[in-house]
């Protein structure tokens, strides 16, 4: 479990998917089933890209060719590695690069030797800190719907775009190449209150926004963690 939290703060960070649980918009993976020993993988990397945070390698294993994402690292082609565990995603777009991977697997590192190394991550990741705001009344945008609404009646709105309006709680940045933007307007249903919203915008917590943004339900990010209702696209409306 300890390997998988750390694959978790590369893709996402640990806090986001923590606020996921805390609003029951997620499937959490079978514990019986991380509780078993971590695979060790060896690869050869055959080629690499450097993005802002992550290096793309095209690997090869036991005669599997795939991608992979890792935090910024320094390799080498041809070179052999090793890495614990992974994570797979299926249908990642990257933008940097104009090119959607299929699948693709993503850890938190490789290394040289087999042998596993004991690291130490921060779990803050690129996490603003959440924030705890309370008495929040928000009215409902123009032309748009209270965060009640869309909870209440998400099938409806399902790959629809919608209007938003909230204060951020927390924001979670340039993960996925999107910024992770958690937002409430004093409504709730069924126990839920906060939204996520993906965007290449950034705001601040605290801030009270506008999102406008594409409806997204049952948001597979792979290893059996499911977004419930998740708001994609997101644009900042003035």
């Amino acid at each position: 479990m300890k390997n998988l939290t750390k694959i978790l703060v590369v893709i996402f960070s640990v806090f986001a998917l923590a606020s996921c649980k805390q609003n029951n918009s997620y499937t959490k993976i079978n514990n019986s089933k991380t509780a078993a020993n971590v695979v060790t993988h060896k690869i050869v990397v055959n080629e690499f890209k450097d993005a802002d945070m992550y290096t793309y390698i095209n690997v090869t294993e036991e005669g599997k060719n795939y991608w992979m994402a890792i935090p910024k690292t320094e390799v080498k082609i041809g070179d052999i590695y090793y890495y614990d565990g992974g994570m797979v995603m299926k249908n990642f777009e990257s933008k940097q690069f104009n090119k959607t991977f299929e699948t693709i697997t993503f850890a938190d590192a490789v290394r040289t030797t087999e042998e596993r190394v004991k690291t130490e991550i921060n779990p803050h990741g690129n996490s603003d800190k959440n924030t705890l705001i309370s008495n929040v009344k928000i009215e409902k945008p123009k032309n748009g719907i209270s965060l009640e609404e869309l909870f209440k009646d998400k099938d409806a709105h399902s790959n629809k775009f919608i209007v938003v309006k909230g204060v951020v709680t927390k924001v979670n940045k340039e993960i996925l190449e999107k910024n992770w933007i958690h937002i409430v307007d004093g409504t709730t249903f069924e126990n839920k209150k906060s939204l996520t919203i993906a965007s290449t915008e950034l705001a601040k917590v605290g801030d009270t926004v506008t999102f406008k943004g594409k409806v997204t339900l049952n948001k597979d990010f792979g290893y059996g963690y499911i977004y419930d209702i998740l708001l994609e696209e997101g644009e900042l409306v003035e």
